[in-house]
């Protein structure tokens, strides 16, 4: 039984994928390539603004910070279990040039889907949507694709918790890795991921359930 279900999973990866690149080949986007970083280095957090006025709706910026060094911190989260989660940029305390990265702006990061940079069609905006600070990725269309959120709101700088499929990478350029951040998505992986949890749940159903004769 186990055996089948893999197989017919295996088989519905292959058609996904197949679907994927089908839609996308044209769109592959060889300038810049990606690389995997490691995610407990790179952290995203939302920064309200100062208002103008009391009248003005408030604005948030977003900034990408990376540990790049053991030398010291470059941030520290608040231990508490509720959220938002409070971020402290202690970058800003020292000189962190070659201990910490950092990036405020479209300069320093952008969007990547299925190995398609967007940096050009999308930017990526913060609103506050039912009492949550909301990553998105807006195109010049109107189009918009949600990347994270901050699970609550605060006055201090909030950490942004990526949705599911999403990941950092950096981008790289004939082999030399950039500075520049990806918030990065792959479909195939996402879905992936999604199917196997759910072989997992049906493989251990299997497992508890009595054998009937």
């Amino acid at each position: 039984m186990k055996n089948f279900i893999r197989n017919s999973v295996s088989t519905l990866l292959t058609t996904i994928f197949l679907s994927i690149n089908s839609v996308t080949p044209a769109q592959a986007n060889y300038t810049f390539d990606e690389v995997e970083i490691n995610q407990n280095q790179v952290i995203a957090i939302a920064i309200p603004l100062s208002n103008l006025n009391e009248d003005e709706v408030p604005r948030y910026k977003l900034i990408v910070l990376e540990q790049r060094s053991n030398e010291r911190l470059c941030w520290s989260e608040s231990e508490s279990e509720l959220y938002p989660i409070l971020v402290e940029p202690l970058l800003l305390d020292f000189n962190f040039t070659g201990i910490c990265g950092r990036a405020t702006d479209s300069n320093g990061y952008s969007i990547r889907v299925d190995d398609y940079d967007l940096s050009v069609d999308y930017r990526l905006t913060l609103q506050n949507i039912d009492g949550e600070i909301k990553l998105w990725g807006t195109s010049l269309k109107g189009d918009r694709i949600l990347i994270g959120g901050t699970g609550g709101i605060s006055n201090g700088a909030m950490k942004i918790f990526l949705e599911p499929g999403w990941k950092f990478t950096k981008r790289s350029y004939q082999g030399r890795v950039l500075g520049h951040f990806y918030f990065s998505y792959d479909s195939f992986g996402a879905q992936k991921d999604t199917l196997e949890e759910k072989i997992g749940d049906i493989e251990a159903q299997i497992v508890t359930q009595p054998c009937r004769l």
